[in-house]
């Protein structure tokens, strides 16, 4: 099993959002999504997100975070 983070920035409302998936397993685990200070949210609509890298995605929390 392998875990894949992917992360997003809303490009209209600066929101941040990370999603976590498992892959390479025989069981279908849900997709969890988290806001940017970790806390688990409800399964997001990706519409209006755009992927960003990992690096941006934090250095984007410790401006949020400020």
């Amino acid at each position: 099993m392998k875990t894949v983070y992917t992360y997003y920035k809303n490009s209209n409302t600066g929101e941040l959002i990370m999603k976590q998936e498992f892959t390479e397993s025989r069981i279908n685990f849900p997709k969890n999504f988290y806001n940017y200070s970790g806390k688990s949210i409800e399964e997001q609509n990706l519409i209006g997100f755009v992927e960003v890298s990992e690096k941006k995605f934090n250095r984007e929390c410790k401006k949020q975070n400020h």
